[in-house]
């Protein structure tokens, strides 16, 4: 599961063009966007697979899907309207909207939880 979990995330960055949707004939503005919903949930279900089988813990699990519903449901759209508004479909952003990006788009979140249930663990050890 780890290994599957981990070449899915790799596979995902390195064919995060996704091709195969160009040729659906949609605006170069809805292809953006689903190439990045896309890409984000792919990433957010494979880290949910490394989580729940590194951890094997149902609590940790949920706590993975409620980061990745708000990573997906909340912070993805305010990403895209200001990405969309300010910037249009490029791919080389303003620094604000760069690191914003990376935190959104890439499984970032998810690593992060990570580090923190580990920390929590210890900090209850004690």
């Amino acid at each position: 599961m780890l290994a599957t979990a981990c070449l899915g995330v790799a596979a995902t960055f390195l064919f995060q063009d996704f091709s195969f949707i160009n040729e659906l004939g949609i605006s170069e503005t809805n292809l953006f966007i689903v190439k990045k919903v896309l890409r984000v949930v792919l990433n957010d279900l494979f880290m949910l697979l490394f989580i729940g089988a590194w951890f094997r813990e149902k609590k940790i699990t949920r706590l993975a899907i409620a980061v990745q519903l708000i990573d997906s449901l909340i912070l993805l759209p305010v990403y895209l309207y200001f990405k969309l508004s300010w910037e249009g479909t490029s791919e080389i952003s303003a620094p604000l909207l760069s690191q914003f990006h990376r935190l959104i788009i890439n499984p970032t979140l998810m690593i992060l939880l990570i580090p923190a249930v580990y920390f929590q663990k210890i900090k209850l050890k004690k």
